[in-house]
């Protein structure tokens, strides 16, 4: 449900709704029964304060009531009743969550019209004004002493699901068909510990708010995120919570965006492979995992001959391509999960893994290495072969050793070096 959506649902009620500044009294929200009940323009209501159109006794009145409700709880409800044109209106005012005060404007002239309003009041409006801020959102009031979910329609259809197979009737707010069981059942089983556990932290007053972020699976078969929001509105003379709002918001697309950002965030545009900023975070954790595997912690640096003069011959884009295959042949080549691949900048790669023993590490470097030969890219000024190659530094540190990630990378640097100086093509180890 969108903003628009959420203002023509609060259009349709038969009573006025509006939100106010709780000083000025203000209009920050009005619905279009509001403004009929009042008989003034929208231009009218938008510049007026809701004291001005009073007399000075009402006005006073509702000043006080203002300042009352102010300083009130959320809960607590305040009750205006005035006369025009021959007409008794009732207005009821509750403080909403941000400070501003709520109202719900009522003629009550007609006592059978009275009954069917209150009605209304009873299981509508609260839930309204208490997320009237909302908009795209699935409102939802929860009874934890009866396991019982009211919510409105965007809750369901937000889900994909169909209304009637989740609540009982199409009312603005109706009964979830089997309340928090129903709620439970399309939840991420993954997710379901977590969240129940912070309902019921809330539940207990040890939180402020009740907020949450996790799964359902929706009726279209696919696992969305959904933001819950909510807070007790309401506990009985012993602190038990007897009623508690909140609102649903799905952030699947935010999710994928958040992912998305992180994603580019660590990895290598070109070739796909994890980027620099993360070979640091990454380094460190093999060094934690040998420890507790007690194996060799590896380092291998991977540097493409003579690609400068690749890129002068066959151009840049045929640069990028040779690149992306190789990077590629690295990544299949490199398949453990406790082992990492890096492109570290340039023509230059690396590659971070475990290994039982040297002679393990240096045969597994030198597959990396015939790979990536074996792509049979050709490089006409390429002296070590007629193909593209990649000289190799390969440093190891034994689990037990202090291990220094800035000595690795340069000692590792050095050897690449010495295989560059010895003919290229070659795979240099310390020894």
């Amino acid at each position: 449900m969108n903003k628009t959506e959420l203002v023509e649902i609060l259009n349709q009620q038969p009573f006025g709704i509006a939100e106010f500044t709780s000083v000025e009294g203000n209009y920050i929200f009005f619905n279009e029964q509001e403004r009929i009940l009042r008989r003034l323009s929208t231009n009218e209501m938008q510049s007026v304060s809701i004291f001005d159109l009073f007399g000075d006794e009402d006005s006073e009145k509702l000043r006080t009531i203002f300042k009352q409700c102010a300083a009130s709880s959320t809960v607590q409800e305040y009750f205006f009743k005035y006369q025009s044109n021959e007409h008794t209106f009732q207005m009821r005012f509750v403080k909403s969550d941000n400070g501003n005060i709520i109202s719900s404007l009522t003629d009550i002239t007609n006592l059978h019209q009275l009954e069917e309003l209150q009605l209304v009041d009873k299981e509508n409006i609260k839930c309204l004004s208490d997320a009237v801020k909302g908009s795209n959102i699935g409102c939802w009031d929860y009874y934890p002493q009866e396991d019982r979910i009211i919510a409105n329609k965007t809750w369901v259809t937000q889900k994909k699901y169909k209304d009637e197979d989740f609540r009982v009737n199409n009312d603005i707010f109706s009964d979830v068909i089997d309340g928090l069981t129903k709620w439970a059942s399309i939840v991420h089983p993954d997710d379901l510990e977590v969240t129940s556990k912070l309902i019921e932290k809330h539940l207990h007053g040890e939180t402020d708010v009740y907020d949450a972020q996790f799964r359902m699976m929706c009726g279209d078969g696919q696992w969305r995120w959904f933001h819950d929001i909510g807070r007790v509105f309401l506990r009985d003379e012993n602190g038990t919570a007897i009623r508690m709002n909140g609102v649903h918001i799905d952030i699947t697309e935010s999710k994928k965006l958040e992912t998305d950002i992180k994603k580019l965030s660590i990895t290598d545009s070109l070739t796909g492979l994890l980027n620099r900023r993360k070979f640091e975070f990454l380094f460190n954790n093999t060094i934690t995992e040998s420890r507790k595997s007690k194996k060799l912690c590896c380092f291998l640096f991977i540097d493409i001959d003579l690609f400068k003069k690749y890129n002068d011959i066959y151009g840049h884009q045929e640069g990028d391509k040779a690149l992306k295959r190789i990077g590629e042949v690295i990544r299949n080549t490199v398949h453990r999960s406790e082992d990492y691949c890096f492109r570290l900048g340039g023509e230059e790669f690396g590659v971070v893994f475990h290994s039982g023993d040297m002679q393990s590490a240096i045969t597994f470097s030198k597959l990396i290495k015939n790979n990536i030969e074996g792509l049979r890219i050709p490089h006409v000024k390429n002296t070590a072969s007629k193909y593209l190659t990649a000289s190799m530094g390969l440093y190891c540190n034994k689990h037990d050793e202090k291990i220094d990630m800035d000595q690795v990378y340069k000692r590792a640097d050095e050897l690449l070096y010495k295989a560059k100086e010895a003919g290229r093509n070659m795979l240099k180890v310390d020894n």
